[in-house]
């Protein structure tokens, strides 16, 4: 229906065609003046947009009230009733009628929803005379004119005015104006809902970040605490070990079983290391403290951490080195972790009898310009003939937890940890990490290019100046047999060794004891080890005594939080390499 239908003279309706007048078009059209209302209103309806739904539709009734000349207006939205049939709600009204905001009528018996059926605008005269729901109106309504409000998915409910007086009538540029208002709501409605959808879809992202956050920090959580309970036994176990093998020297069925278990034990503390490596790792506090050393003692470092598995699996190891002294500028220790964890891997994914090629690029440090401040680079490989990587797994190598599946039925096989630590210590150095690989069945090559080469010569120190002369040593732990194996350990070396299971027990120790250095557990019940600390910082008699904290958390910020109390800090089980450097300190 192209027109707006006027009233016969009668007022009457047509019956077959429904609730609505044949005649169509036939009133005069508003004078062009009042044009300008309309564009005075459309600034009240822009900035309506920004207000809720209920004030924005509130606004549009105004407006259609004013333009129209009406005496009532309002918008009808489809609900469902207390019985769960369609319905049309006034949900705001101007007028007279605004008394009436929140009327519920019936959808197929009213003005709207026979409307919304015929999908064009119908102008009803006295429309109280044909339906019911509108009974309690007052006063009378002599004509009703409704328009769809459209909808993406069918219409949303009417907008409507109405005259109460017979001497108001509504043309067809009501019936444009009241259209465009309705297309306006369409479109604000529809905003809306989609602003409220997407809302509600942000809303559920950030519950699911919050819960991977909540897991995550439980996984790390976790990792700490298995850390912690997994170096406990290992300290002592490590440290009973290693005392044994020095009581049995000349006894070779005794040292021989002895090695079985160390060889073990090394394996379960470099599972251990990993594990909590990965922790600092995810946590970007798994840091770097470069200083000048000299590259060959760091490959050598690595060779001999590994060649005893080689040596077992009769692997044929080539290491090929510059001819030349290469001095670096890198973490030592950190490097050498890459290059033994290169290695092991190689050694774990080559058969017995295989080869492993260790090669080291690198220019002579001595021909570097004395002005050279630029590192050159060094170009590490460690290459094997191994089971290979399948094409579909290579891009996935440096993942935390990324395992070949065919090392999974390996005792020895690791938590496929490696390769994401060797990337984020290469990446700490400012070099670069590549895994080669044909295919499964052949080999495997790590390349590393590292910026460390530099000018600055290395002075090895005299070992004489290296060696550690005996000392006092306190041993604070609540567990006893990690105290009892440490401090068989440290006596065998010359130590004058006192042991303590508590912070109060420690305290009166050295009232007859002056340590040289103290040795703390952290987390022991009643007087933790910081107290503990703080505590013997107070005594005068331990003005001078070293106190390092011993611990098996990977908490990042642990360090950082009790460097005030203490000069040192080891990770349980303390290698004889750190003991040794906190003793020669």
């Amino acid at each position: 229906m192209s027109g707006l239908p006027t009233l016969p003279p009668d007022g009457g309706t047509n019956i077959a065609g429904g609730p609505v007048t044949a005649q169509r078009e036939a009133r005069s059209i508003r004078p062009s003046t009042d044009v300008a209302s309309e564009y005075e209103a459309l600034p009240a309806l822009a900035r309506s947009l920004c207000m809720s739904d209920a004030a924005m539709l509130q606004q549009l009734s105004d407006t259609a009230i004013r333009l129209c000349d009406a005496d009532s207006s309002g918008v009808s939205l489809r609900v469902g009733d207390a019985s769960g049939m369609a319905a049309l709600r006034w949900v705001v009204v101007s007028g007279r009628c605004a008394g009436m905001v929140g009327h519920t009528i019936p959808y197929d018996q009213s003005p709207g929803g026979v409307t919304i059926q015929l999908g064009v605008p119908q102008l009803f005269p006295f429309p109280k005379r044909k339906f019911a729901c509108l009974a309690e109106v007052a006063p009378e309504i002599a004509e009703e004119l409704v328009v769809p409000v459209p909808g993406a998915t069918g219409p949303l409910g009417a907008l409507w005015v109405m005259s109460h007086e017979r001497v108001r009538c509504f043309g067809s540029e009501h019936r444009r104006i009241l259209t465009g208002l309705a297309h306006f709501a369409c479109a604000a409605l529809t905003a809306t809902s989609a602003r409220a959808d997407a809302e509600g879809r942000a809303a559920q992202a950030e519950a699911a970040n919050n819960t991977l956050s909540k897991a995550e920090t439980a996984k790390d959580r976790f990792i700490a605490t298995l850390g912690h309970e997994l170096r406990g036994p290992l300290g002592p176990i490590d440290n009973a070990l290693e005392a044994a093998q020095r009581l049995a020297a000349g006894n070779g069925a005794v040292l021989s079983a002895l090695a079985v278990a160390n060889r073990q034990v090394q394996q379960l503390k470099r599972l251990v290391s990993d594990l909590l490596d990965a922790s600092r790792v995810r946590h970007g506090s798994l840091s770097v403290h470069p200083d000048h050393c000299l590259l060959g003692d760091i490959v050598r470092d690595a060779i001999a951490s590994v060649s005893l598995e080689a040596g077992n699996r009769r692997h044929q190891l080539h290491v090929i080195l510059p001819p030349h002294s290469v001095t670096v500028f890198a973490d030592a220790a950190r490097l050498t972790q890459v290059l033994t964890n290169l290695l092991m891997n190689a050694v774990k994914y080559t058969p017995v009898g295989g080869e492993i090629e260790l090669r080291v690029d690198a220019p002579d440090s001595t021909i570097i310009p004395q002005d050279g401040s630029t590192p050159l680079d060094a170009m590490i490989s460690v290459k094997d003939n191994g089971i290979g990587i399948a094409p579909t797994l290579l891009p996935n190598v440096f993942d935390l937890f990324s395992q070949a599946p065919s090392g999974c039925g390996r005792s020895e096989s690791g938590l496929g940890l490696g390769l994401s630590i060797v990337r984020y210590l290469v990446n700490a150095h400012r070099g670069e990490v590549n895994v080669v690989s044909e295919g499964e069945g052949k080999g495997t090559e790590v390349t590393l290019r590292l910026p460390i080469v530099t000018r600055d010569p290395v002075r090895r120190a005299d070992c004489a100046a290296n060696a550690v002369l005996p000392a006092r040593v306190l041993l604070v732990d609540d567990d006893a047999d990690a105290t009892e194996a440490l401090a068989m350990l440290l006596a065998l070396d010359g130590h004058d060794v006192r042991r303590a299971q508590s912070g109060e027990e420690a305290l009166s120790i050295i009232e007859s004891f002056t340590p040289d250095v103290a040795l703390i557990d952290l987390h022991m019940p009643g007087m933790d080890g910081i107290k503990l600390a703080l505590r013997l910082r107070q005594q005068a008699a331990c003005s001078a005594t070293r106190l390092v904290a011993l611990t098996g958390c990977a908490t990042p910020d642990e360090h950082n939080e009790n460097q005030c109390a203490f000069d040192g800090y080891l990770v349980k089980p303390p290698s004889l390499e750190d003991l040794a450097e906190v003793l020669r300190r």
